[in-house]
């Protein structure tokens, strides 16, 4: 956050400090019910850090929209932004939903607890005061991990789009064979925190496991 803000400052001579100061001032107000614009320094942090990502001044798009806080009206942008960021939440449910409809029924607790938690999204993401945050507790891992630049909403839709490729893949395979495989590979895969897709993965391309026919 400070990078961005010493970056804005050079940039903009100044505007855009005082117009994310004044922004942080409306959000404290909200934070705060109006009682006070005054938060702990943590508190201030978090909230400079959920401002910054519904701008979206964090991760790639930092430098192309760094402008913004240099507006005249810095509060209804970061209003209009929010509201975006909010009309994206059905969206990633139905990606949910596509999850869950082609997962194959292979039981392991670290994916079946994160798909449930993500299931509680939209009652869970604050768009106000954490937008940044990622609205989930999300603990199964994907074969591939994600960008570390990625947060909140961001995250969670890319999530869901790297799992539904895997969710695909395995739903190739009859689930008692995959069921019967994974259990010879690892007797506990049900309760470790295992990606799933790798070991079939690396079943099939050795011949040990073969995808149903048409």
């Amino acid at each position: 956050m400070n990078e961005l803000l010493s970056i804005a400052e050079a940039a903009a001579d100044g505007q855009a400090i005082r117009g994310f100061a004044k922004l942080m001032n409306h959000i404290c107000a909200l934070y705060t019910c109006g009682e006070s614009s005054s938060v702990s320094e943590l508190e201030g942090h978090e909230l400079a850090e959920s401002a910054l990502y519904v701008l979206g001044l964090t991760g790639e798009t930092a430098q192309q929209t760094l402008g913004l806080l240099a507006s005249d009206d810095i509060v209804a942008i970061w209003t209009q932004k929010r509201s975006e960021l909010e009309s994206r939440i059905p969206g990633v449910m139905e990606l949910w939903q596509r999850v869950i409809a082609v997962m194959p029924p292979i039981r392991n607790i670290a994916l079946r607890d994160t798909l449930a938690s993500i299931g509680r999204l939209p009652q869970a993401y604050d768009t106000f005061f954490a937008a940044h945050e990622v609205p989930a507790s999300i603990d199964y891992p994907l074969s591939k991990p994600l960008s570390e630049q990625l947060k909140g909403l961001d995250y969670v839709e890319a999530w869901l789009a790297r799992l539904l490729e895997e969710a695909q893949f395995l739903a190739r395979f009859d689930a008692d064979e995959m069921t019967a495989y994974l259990g010879a590979w690892c007797p506990d895969y049900r309760g470790l925190l295992i990606n799933l897709y790798d070991p079939i993965n690396e079943a099939w391309r050795a011949g040990e496991i073969a995808p149903r026919l048409e």
